[in-house]
């Protein structure tokens, strides 16, 4: 009787918000190939990328081709474009890109880069998170290119 007596009267339940909780991010480690992948292109579920891009002299090759949200396309579009602002100014002479996998899936969970000048301690470094890139906060924009001084974020 205490348990029926301490439970809300049936319109207070009828007030109150449902919230749902945040779906979960999606696991990609069962793709393996590169046809599977193409079949979440074909469904707009995943893009088709070159990590290290090709306006800066990546090659269009396969081990640079991978498969990534569109959430992180767009992450890893708008980052090569901060770096480009850099390299034009001649600020960043190197990048190292390096997609991390689970298992023999071919989508990587994170793309980390790293940017760097060799004669310079400017540097910089991101991750994108592919998996649950929908879920991850906005890519941290980098300083103001024409900025002066040393700066290392």
């Amino acid at each position: 009787m205490a348990l029926l007596a301490s439970s809300p009267p049936p319109a207070a339940l009828a007030q109150q918000t449902i919230v749902p909780a945040p779906p979960l991010a999606r696991d990609f480690s069962d793709i393996t190939t590169a046809a599977a992948a193409a079949k979440l292109v074909r469904k707009h579920l995943l893009v088709r990328i070159h990590f290290f891009p090709t306006e800066f002299g990546g090659p269009n090759t396969r081990p640079n081709i991978g498969y990534v949200t569109p959430e992180a396309a767009a992450s890893h579009a708008l980052l090569i474009k901060m770096l480009a602002a850099y390299i034009e100014r001649g600020r960043l002479d190197h990048l190292e890109i390096v997609p991390e996998y689970r298992g023999s899936g071919i989508v990587p969970i994170r793309i980390r880069m790293t940017a760097t000048h060799s004669r310079s301690s400017e540097r910089y470094e991101r991750a994108i998170e592919v998996w649950d890139c929908g879920l991850c906060p906005p890519l941290d924009p980098l300083p103001d290119p024409d900025a002066e001084g040393d700066l290392t974020v």
